[in-house]
């Protein structure tokens, strides 16, 4: 991301950001410290240690990678909005399907930025007035329809089970909430969930509900 002079507003923000890719996560913080109006950014390595935090000092704003361990980004942003509906949660990820986007605002997101966006546009979300939805502009491009995305196909057909499992995952749901929806060991679950990944050729959970919230092989 480029450095720019941006215009910020004089109101000090306490900002979460949880990413576990560590080099990414401390050059955002340092980039996002680095704005007017920003009093703080504490970093997580994964979406349920923010949620924790979150219970003991709520922050005014949340930026979330869509894929990390524990708790990704889009179970972190379902369990942030049921409990903590008024903080500003923004999606901040390489992925960008439309369908993805367009689910994660469904959800409650504020705003939804690609990582290659500029410091313009971080401050830009940051300062963005409530009830508003933020896009980067590369988002932009993808909601229009000027980037297309890639195809899709289904290595093998899912079993009644792994359907189950995929919705739910979908829905935002840990192996272990699966495990005792649908009275499975936790270890069941992960070899289900394993299975279903090898099929729709992903190596992680982010692509494969971005895959599936896309092409429509679940109820979101």
């Amino acid at each position: 991301m480029p450095s720019e002079s941006v215009k910020t507003s004089t109101h000090r923000v306490l900002i979460y950001l949880a990413d576990d890719h560590n080099i990414v996560a401390e050059g955002l913080a340092a980039l996002l410290n680095g704005l007017e109006g920003v009093e703080k950014v504490q970093l997580f390595k994964n979406g349920q240690e923010l949620y924790n935090q979150c219970r003991e000092k709520m922050p005014d704003i949340v930026f979330l990678d869509l894929e990390m361990p524990v708790w990704d980004g889009r179970k972190t942003l379902i369990e942030l909005k049921r409990d903590f509906s008024s903080v500003s949660c923004f999606i901040l990820s390489m992925l960008n399907e439309k369908y993805l986007i367009e689910d994660c605002i469904a959800k409650g997101a504020s705003g939804f930025l690609n990582k290659d966006c500029s410091l313009q546009e971080l401050a830009e979300a940051i300062n963005l007035p409530k009830g508003e939805i933020y896009y980067s502009k590369e988002v932009l491009k993808v909601l229009s329809g000027i980037k297309a995305s890639s195809g899709f196909a289904l290595a093998e057909p899912l079993s009644e089970r792994e359907k189950e499992i995929l919705q739910l995952l979908c829905e935002g749901l840990a192996p272990k909430e699966i495990g005792e929806k649908l009275f499975l060991s936790p270890r069941t679950v992960e070899t289900h969930k394993t299975n279903i990944m090898q099929k729709f050729n992903v190596n992680t959970v982010g692509k494969l509900i971005s895959i599936a919230i896309k092409n429509k092989l679940v109820i979101v």
